[in-house]
């Protein structure tokens, strides 16, 4: 172990740290350890069905790193997919270590080869470890990609190596575990707080409320390293007026950070102007955006100014850039070069002074690739880019955004701020947000809906994707075993145990009756008796 990263990491937990700065050095520091090219940590839904991506780090050049696809650990028969690593892992508790996948036989690298796909890698070796608090309930995982790559020596970890990363990933296990807690007594704390501050006086409106961080505009919550990073280069190229390219996720609030881009700028008092690019046609968004000549073509009555005009002075800002035709993309480019429009039928070029700010959530590199985006344009978009984080890599900052969404809504409604149950919370936490900030906001006011006026939130007014609650009344309580009579549930999750430890011990039949301390007779006929096979291809130990 690297004395130098524990000790770090040590500081940073006693420090109270964020989640994702302690998620940042525990990748950090098993990169360091391994020499890998890539470490990411997968953190468990509430039900334990779902992995999701909560942070990840690699070496080298990597195109882009994986959009955070969940990872389904059940298949249709609601048993395990023990030939996903991933669940295998989660399922057993123990630890995959592969000096050469293509040579495992067993094992499903679906997931893990496409993966690849995005990210440029090609993977060979990999090590996952269960992430495990209560010493046998895993939360989460860590997995290592290709270690020894930094010193050109793809393979397996060693023993020692392994039991040191096992020690790692015990104490963030611990720390996610004990940070998570923690959000839920602060948000239970806040909760019987307001009630006592309104109690005497339900009528009375409440208090004002503390004043936002200094510049920021009134939905931009978050105080999670992530979002603070982004907030910091805001401050450093607001003052310019070099184009900025704000890139994430949909639902991450591009369009709030552009307007806080030309809040903090100089040119916050004049207009700020927004188009999407993939709202309208070719032909209408030229026209829209550099305006046309009376004539210029049918309907064209009278000479319309575009937005580049409206803008002048100020900024515009051109949301899913991304998707803007190639033509346009040149007038676009001139716009940024030269600070020149020409109107659709004219033939006059006019200057014009704006400061662009582009946003996307797709992979730009790879529509230049596909010849579907200039690359010109790109380099001038991307002078200062602006990576908003999605909302699964900033936890620590779902219980403010719950808070500020529903006071925000029970002001415009005129009614008393709901209490949001602690497993509701606890459902909201481990939730992977594909749709982010904005899909947040959606569950919360339909929550809001769902509940009776004055009474809590709970767990059963969320979606039934994070509740867990099934559509069907009449299945009110939400299983994972299986139909039958208890002799052949019982069978299936011994079948099902058994098979597991096989392939943990390599299909050993002694080795598997030493873990489940059995005799190998007993094994020899438990495999007999659910007809348990090798894989075709396995090697016999």
């Amino acid at each position: 172990m690297i004395l130098g990263d524990l000790i770090e990491l040590a500081k940073a937990m006693t420090a109270g740290a964020k989640v994702e700065a302690v998620m940042d050095q525990v990748i950090e520091a098993a990169l360091n350890l391994t020499g890998a090219e890539e470490a990411s940590i997968f953190m468990l839904d509430t039900f334990g069905q779902t992995l999701h991506r909560a942070c990840s780090r690699h070496r080298g050049y990597i195109k882009a790193m994986p959009a955070g696809k969940q990872v389904v650990l059940y298949g249709a028969d609601m048993l395990p997919n023990l030939k996903e690593p991933a669940a295998f892992v989660v399922s057993t508790g123990t630890t995959l270590n592969f000096g050469d996948i293509d040579k495992v036989i067993g094992y499903d690298f679906e997931r893990v080869r496409e993966e690849d796909k995005y990210g440029g890698l090609t993977t060979r070796a990999l090590v996952i470890l269960p992430l495990t608090i209560q010493s046998n309930r895993t939360i989460g995982i860590l997995q290592i990609i290709n270690p020894g790559a930094s010193q050109k020596a793809i393979a397996a970890l060693s023993e020692e190596t392994v039991v040191e990363l096992q020690t790692l990933a015990g104490l963030v296990a611990q720390y996610m575990w004990n940070a998570r807690l923690y959000e839920d007594n602060v948000r239970l704390k806040r909760q019987f707080d307001r009630h006592l501050a309104e109690l005497p006086k339900q009528i009375r409106k409440s208090q004002p409320k503390k004043e936002a961080i200094a510049q920021r505009p009134k939905g931009l919550i978050g105080e999670s390293p992530p979002i603070e990073h982004a907030i910091k280069l805001v401050g450093k190229a607001a003052w310019s007026n070099v184009p900025i390219l704000v890139r994430g996720e949909t639902g991450t609030g591009k369009e709030m950070m552009a307007a806080f881009i030309h809040m903090s700028s100089d040119r916050a008092n004049k207009p700020f102007v927004v188009q999407n690019c993939a709202a309208l046609p070719e032909a209408l968004l030229e026209s829209e955006l550099f305006g046309h000549v009376k004539g210029a073509f049918t309907g064209a009555n009278t000479t319309k100014l575009g937005l580049a005009h409206e803008a002048n002075g100020g900024t515009l800002f051109l949301d899913e850039i991304g998707d803007m035709p190639l033509a346009l993309q040149a007038k676009v480019l001139r716009l940024l070069q030269e600070g020149e429009v020409r109107r659709v039928g004219s033939t006059k070029t006019e200057k014009v002074d704006v400061r662009i700010v582009g946003a996307t959530n797709i992979n730009l590199e790879e529509k230049i690739s596909a010849g579907e985006f200039r690359q010109d344009l790109f380099y001038r978009l991307n002078v200062f880019p602006i990576n908003l984080p999605p909302l699964r890599e900033r936890p620590s900052d779902i219980p403010l955004l719950i808070d500020f969404f529903l006071r925000a809504a029970a002001e415009k409604s005129g009614q008393q701020v709901p209490v949001l149950a602690s497993d509701a919370l606890d459902a909201l936490m481990c939730w992977g947000y594909p749709g982010n900030v904005r899909e947040l906001k959606n569950i919360l006011d339909r929550a809001r809906l769902m509940a009776e006026d004055g009474y809590p939130i709970e767990l059963d007014h969320l979606p039934p994707e994070i509740a867990g609650a099934q559509h069907d009344p009449s299945n009110r309580m939400p299983s994972l075993i299986p139909e039958g009579d208890l002799k052949t549930i019982v069978g299936l999750y011994e079948a099902m145990v058994i098979e597991a430890k096989m392939r943990e011990a390599n299909w050993n039949k002694t080795n598997a009756a030493r873990i489940l301390n059995v005799s190998r007779r007993t094994i020899i006929d438990k495999l007999n008796r659910y007809n348990i096979t090798r894989p075709d291809g396995m090697d016999r130990p």
